[in-house]
């Protein structure tokens, strides 16, 4: 139980490294050149810092928890991927809900897609590392 409780938070913590790049790569960074004049910009290092912080904390909480329930449960994969993605889509919408003072369909609809992703990614870095890395330590 304590070895797969560390297997699922390394995955947790190798999954918001990625997430927290691609996030801080794809929205909001502006490089210097291209800033506004009298506008907040904020640094690549910043950003990842942000996501990082955000991500591992869903990560751990809910992804671990939530991963763990699934394939305790649901052993083919078809229903480990839809419940994922499920998963992943509810998340995504409850944060922004919670967070979003004004509420927009579009803004809804990019959470929902980033928290697939992230569930997602979560799913193929398990399966690359029990099929990798994991079979190393045994």
């Amino acid at each position: 139980m304590l070895k797969l409780l560390f297997q699922k938070i390394s995955i947790a913590i190798i999954s918001t490294i990625i997430l927290s790049w691609i996030l801080s790569l794809y929205f909001g960074y502006t490089p210097n050149a291209q800033e506004t004049v009298d506008t907040a910009h904020f640094s690549y290092s910043t950003l990842f810092i942000i996501y990082a912080v955000y991500s591992l904390v869903i990560y751990v909480t809910l992804g671990v928890i939530i991963s763990w329930m699934i394939e305790v449960k649901f052993k083919k994969q078809l229903h480990q991927i839809l419940l994922y993605t499920a998963s992943g889509a509810i998340i995504g919408g409850v944060f922004y809900l919670y967070t979003s003072a004004v509420r927009y369909f579009h803004e809804l609809m990019t959470y929902i897609i980033i928290g697939v992703f992230a569930s997602l990614l979560f799913l193929v870095i398990q399966k690359v590392c029990h099929l990798t890395v994991f079979k190393l330590i045994k």
